[in-house]
């Protein structure tokens, strides 16, 4: 088991991502993830920024090679997913980036999403890219 480095009382999230498997890294780079990823690395998303909610995680486009991650959520399954999108991200030769500005919120029951539900949150569009924040006035 890894021991997990905490400095000023930050959990260093490298270390708690997994090792993948051949089959994970294979899923990781298969024509639809590698899609995905390209459509994040285009110049049309660029300061675009998307919370991924039944991955647990949020991302920021920054250029054409650089995706930051700017939340995610401390359950395991979250992490796999981030390794997962980092594996995509650097067979194309870009970084998916996690720093000391990556956001751990803590699990809570609210954060389980229906397994059924297809979410289009993956698409990696531009107009998919951005999280829409208002309300609507009758």
């Amino acid at each position: 088991m890894k021991v997990i480095e905490q400095t000023n009382n930050r959990i260093n999230i490298k270390d708690k991502l997994p090792e993948l498997n051949e089959s994970e890294t294979e899923q990781a780079t298969c024509h639809e993830s590698l899609s995905w990823a390209l459509n994040w690395l285009s110049k049309d998303m660029t300061g675009l920024a998307k919370a991924f909610q039944g991955a647990g995680l949020a991302l920021q486009a920054i250029s054409t090679k650089l995706v930051r991650c700017i939340m995610i959520v401390d359950h395991p399954d979250c992490y796999f997913t981030l390794q997962q999108m980092r594996s995509t991200f650097r067979h194309l030769k870009a970084e998916l980036e996690i720093g000391p500005y990556t956001v751990i919120r803590p699990f809570t029951e609210s954060d389980v999403e229906p397994k059924n539900e297809e979410s289009d949150s993956m698409k990696g569009t531009a107009e998919s890219a951005n999280v829409e924040i208002g309300m609507e006035v009758a």
